[in-house]
């Protein structure tokens, strides 16, 4: 029987909203109850939006968030709450790349300039246009490369004001044409010292590059139309990435052979981050279509996909240490049952006998149905219709009348009601006519 591993995974959104993610390698565990928030969404405004997250500390206890209203805030896993926050106001756009080097923040702005701050100095680099991306080395964090639309890759070490290696366009195509560049994000391939570089573009390419060897790509992975990259991730070899495109693809991509090596299916919109798990050998990856999934890297099966309610941007994975819950699945089905205990143990009785009786008003048409007499079976028929008295003639003599008084009353009463018996049926015959006509 395998044993129950778990590990943390942070995911940022577009609204500005920090959830956590509690993952169990034993699927029966998994549930919405492993899902919580880290911020009050009612707090929230348009421009909190998350652009970029990263981890703080190699002891990944920190997490380093950058919003949209140029804010830069240092959330502490174990405490649950921000501890530091700084603003980017040294150039225009969003922040679109964080990093930390000896305690020291590393920030870049979409305008192109980088920031470092120190404890008694800032130092600040122009990169030269605008950058989409800027990513610190993990393996040496003085360096760190920036890449955007019409911005091809470069290298930059910390304290320096001229990059150290500066990429090179491949040459012309067949037609003489100059290639595009658009880098959409990069990533230093591990255990490397930071030489070896890894791009995708909006273009629909994926390039390696070697600072030692050349300027110039020394791979580079093409694919078809409208597969624009929009993010990168080194995966479990040295020679291999996982690139996520903006029609819902997940591919790993070997620079070996140059050419893609598998696919992870299930995503349906555009791909916004990737993360890994290396000891465990899964691929994390979040996408528009807002969900969360994990796949088996070896066996490319979905073991695992949540729905997030908001659109996430960036992902993270912790490994070096592990997160708890604030509302663990135990306390929330404790509650759940104390809540269902007291609901039972009221007495509803006094609720209902304060209330008022809400009576309903009855139509008038019930009321003359109700009010009209039965006539016995006996002498009702289908056809006959209640023919009223006349009220031209009367019965009702006085002494005085003589008797052709008394039989001119009598003849005007039964003339009177022989015309009004003749009227009804008229109308009866008229409206016969009328009903038969409407149905034909």
């Amino acid at each position: 029987m395998v044993d129950d591993k778990q590990f943390d995974i942070f995911v940022a959104s577009s609204i500005g909203s920090f959830k956590h993610v509690k993952y169990h390698t034993d699927q029966t565990k998994n549930n919405k109850k492993c899902l919580e928030n880290l911020v009050d969404v009612k707090c929230l405004q348009k421009d909190d939006s998350i652009t970029t997250m990263t981890w703080g500390n190699k002891d990944q206890t920190e997490i380093l968030l950058a919003r949209k209203n140029r804010q830069i805030q240092c959330y502490n896993t174990q405490s649950a709450n921000v501890t530091k926050v700084y603003t980017a106001d040294f150039g225009d756009g969003d922040v679109v790349g964080l990093g930390i080097h000896e305690r020291k923040l590393i920030a870049g702005v979409r305008s192109g300039v980088v920031k470092v701050w120190k404890k008694k100095e800032e130092i600040t680099v122009s990169v030269g246009g605008k950058i989409d991306r800027m990513k610190v080395c993990s393996d040496d964090t003085t360096l760190f490369g920036t890449g955007g639309e019409e911005n091809d890759l470069k290298v930059w070490r910390i304290g320096e004001s001229t990059p150290i290696f500066t990429a090179k366009n491949p040459p012309h195509d067949w037609l003489q044409l100059r290639r595009p560049i658009w880098v959409s994000d990069l990533t230093f391939l591990p255990d490397q010292g930071g030489h070896l570089l890894a791009v995708c573009s909006r273009f629909g390419y994926t390039r390696l590059y070697d600072t030692r060897a050349q300027r110039r790509p020394v791979c580079t992975v093409e694919f078809p139309n409208g597969m624009a990259a929009t993010c990168i991730e080194s995966s479990f070899d040295s020679r291999q990435v996982l690139v996520g495109f903006g029609r819902g693809q997940l591919h790993q991509v070997d620079l070996r052979k140059g050419k893609p090596d598998k696919g992870y299916k299930g995503c349906v919109g555009c791909v916004t981050d990737i993360a890994v798990h290396r000891p465990l050998r899964l691929v994390v990856s979040t996408s528009l279509d807002r969900h969360l999934r994990v796949h088996s890297y070896d066996t490319k099966e979905l073991l695992y996909k949540i729905y997030l309610t908001s659109k996430p941007t960036s992902v993270l994975v912790q490994t070096e240490t592990s997160t708890p819950l604030q509302n663990p699945p135990e306390v929330q089905e404790k509650q759940e049952k104390d809540v269902i205990k007291v609901n039972e143990d009221d007495d509803m009785d006094d609720l209902f006998n304060e209330m008022e009786p809400i009576r309903e008003k009855r139509r008038k048409k019930d009321i003359s149905e109700k009010s009209e007499i039965e006539v016995p079976d006996s002498i009702a028929t289908e056809d006959v219709e209640e023919v009223k008295p006349s009220t031209e003639g009367t019965t009702d003599f006085a002494i005085e009348d003589s008797v052709e008084d008394k039989e001119a009353k009598i003849m005007q009463l039964l003339k009177s009601t022989e015309r009004q018996k003749r009227r009804l049926e008229k109308r009866k015959k008229e409206k016969k006519a009328r009903s038969v006509f409407h149905n034909a």
